[in-house]
């Protein structure tokens, strides 16, 4: 497993002084391009190979965000190939040891000359050293509505939203999400599922259905295609 450490700065904290959701996310996204870089199947191998890897699904469960200044470790590991898909555990440690986050994600390896999915060669699945998956209550890769929902807020995708695939990063469609939420909101599960991606310039139509605990918001483009769904699993603070 792949771990590396760093101390929770200012810079991603919330009101309250804890690391924010998109913050533990952008951490588990760098440890999965960290040991690609260290491995042999790096960022560089799969362009030359015109292929990539882009997340179908996040299902993270949250005990506590860390404070500011805790140092932290954060780790990473694969645990299956299956067709075209890859499965992706991370889990993140606080500085008394416990695991205070973990992660269960599924990535599909695109073609991007084609752009349709592509099985991983034995040379790539050779690459990657698979673990045991981690334990914790595997939810489904695919989110189902609890109802049509209300448009609330209306969103335009910027440059800086933009990462190496050309798409709007992963994290952002979390980051919009959110701020639909209502205040107050302790946050103890985050599923998304993307269906397809956001480019710059595109609008973004946040679309949030609530019930029994759950807080859905389905980004949608102007004609009603959904972007990526979003579901938190919420306590509202009185």
């Amino acid at each position: 497993m792949y771990t590396y450490e760093m101390n929770a700065g200012y810079s991603v904290m919330d009101a309250s002084l804890r690391m924010t959701i998109p913050a533990i996310l952008d951490c588990f996204q760098d440890a999965a391009i960290f040991e690609a870089e260290n491995g042999c199947i790096t960022v560089g191998y799969l362009y030359d190979r015109h292929v990539a890897w882009l997340l179908n699904s996040w299902q993270i469960v949250i005990d506590r965000r860390p404070k500011l200044n805790e140092r932290i470790r954060v780790a990473t590991a694969p645990y299956d190939f299956r067709g075209f898909l890859g499965y992706r555990n991370f889990m993140m440690t606080g500085e008394d040891g416990v695991v205070i986050v973990r992660a269960a994600s599924i990535w599909t390896l695109i073609d991007t000359e084609k752009h349709c999915p592509s099985r991983p060669t034995q040379e790539m699945q050779d690459g990657y050293v698979l673990e045991p998956r981690l334990e914790m209550a595997y939810a489904p890769r695919k989110i189902v509505l609890l109802g049509d929902g209300e448009a609330q807020e209306r969103f335009r995708v910027r440059k800086y939203q933009i990462d190496s695939n050309q798409h709007m990063n992963n994290v952002e469609y979390v980051k919009l999400a959110m701020e639909t939420l209502p205040e107050e909101t302790v946050i103890r599960e985050l599923r998304a599922e993307y269906r397809k991606a956001a480019r710059c310039g595109d609008e973004v139509i946040a679309v949030v259905v609530c019930s029994e605990g759950k807080h859905q918001v389905a980004l949608k483009d102007s004609t009603g295609d959904i972007y990526a769904v979003v579901e938190f699993t919420i306590d509202v603070l009185e």
